[in-house]
């Protein structure tokens, strides 16, 4: 699927021209556009589209008997000079990506009634993504799993928020049939928050601000490293996105959300978590020094580093925990041991 983050691509991509010079044979790299200049000329370019276009909103409000809850955009103009303006009836979100504000307008068409999904769950959708004013590039027109944030840091706070519908009925034949109260909307976003100069293939062109409708079907909160702590709970500026710096703890090549170890001390985030029977959660934080366990390097505050107070078998993997003194307490949770 085009709307996928594509995490592995290579950090920098160079744009060439001609140098001009014969005896040169080495073109020049085209520097990427300022985030900066290119944010203001988005916001102004998707501003006058909500301004002159307007979506089928009447059909949602009234629907006729064949009507396929589809999205559909149109200019104000002649006949349709009197509708409103879909500047009108979006809500926004600044978010900060690169030192840079962007912001997405996000259209209700129909609000659910289910389940609201936050940008680090996976949810079940339908979406048709293109770039404005120009092609369809990507789509589904059945339902299918979004990781969220595994798509365009736009796709995945746009989508958050939305609600989802209250279920399905499965026929006899196995076939399944969504209640029909699932929400509905798009999603106007700015290079910035898609692409930027990096876009995955020629149908969506560099520095495209992308529009992307669909319906929300299903969502589940998502634990994506299974390490007892919910994947929106690992965002720790709390941003909104999960890739930052401050994202991953130890520095190494996962962020947190995906790490099992996240201040890879040697002692798993699911072992300096506690959890109840029903699954809830505690962070614990042994020195008290404002830093959980799992974030800390040094769990008990008495100056050695877990890592250096457990034992681990380069063989095999297997850790064990020493307990020096023998009160009960293992060394690294132990100050005085």
């Amino acid at each position: 699927m085009r709307i996928r983050n594509y995490l592995g691509l290579l950090p920098i991509v160079f744009l060439f021209v001609s140098c001009g010079n014969d005896d040169d044979d080495t073109p020049d790299a085209i520097p990427f556009r300022d985030r900066g200049e290119q944010s203001v000329t988005d916001d102004a370019f998707i501003r006058e589209y909500l301004e002159t276009h307007f979506y089928n909103y009447e059909e949602f409000a009234n629907p006729p008997a064949d009507f396929d809850y589809e999205i559909r955009f149109d200019t104000i103009a002649g006949d349709n000079a009197d509708k409103t303006r879909m500047i009108d009836q979006v809500t926004t979100k600044t978010y900060d990506r690169f030192e840079t504000s962007n912001t997405l307008y996000i259209l209700t068409a129909r609000e659910g009634v289910g389940a609201i999904p936050t940008y680090a769950d996976s949810t079940l959708v339908t979406y048709r993504g293109s770039n404005i004013l120009s092609n369809v590039f990507d789509g589904a027109a059945n339902p299918i799993w979004f990781n969220l944030p595994a798509t365009i840091d736009g796709f995945a706070n746009g989508i958050a928020g939305a609600k989802a519908g209250s279920g399905f009925t499965t026929a006899p034949d196995g076939t399944v049939e969504f209640n029909d109260d699932y929400g509905i909307g798009a999603v106007f976003i700015p290079s910035g928050l898609a692409y930027f100069a990096q876009p995955p293939n020629s149908d969506i062109g560099i520095y495209s601000s992308l529009v992307f409708t669909f319906s929300l079907f299903e969502s589940k909160v998502t634990d994506h490293d299974g390490d007892g702590i919910i994947t929106i709970n690992e965002d720790i500026n709390g941003n909104g996105f999960l890739f930052d710096d401050e994202d991953n703890t130890d520095g190494d090549a996962l962020a947190d959300f995906r790490d099992e170890d996240d201040d890879n001390d040697g002692v798993t985030t699911r072992l300096e978590t506690l959890r109840d029977d029903d699954g809830f959660v505690a962070l614990i934080d042994t020195d008290n020094d404002g830093i959980a366990d799992h974030l800390d390097t040094d769990d008990d505050g008495d100056g050695i580093n877990t890592v250096d107070e457990i034992n681990i078998n380069l063989a095999t993997g297997v850790i064990t925990y020493p307990d020096s003194d023998d009160d009960g307490t293992p060394d690294y949770l132990d100050a005085d041991s």
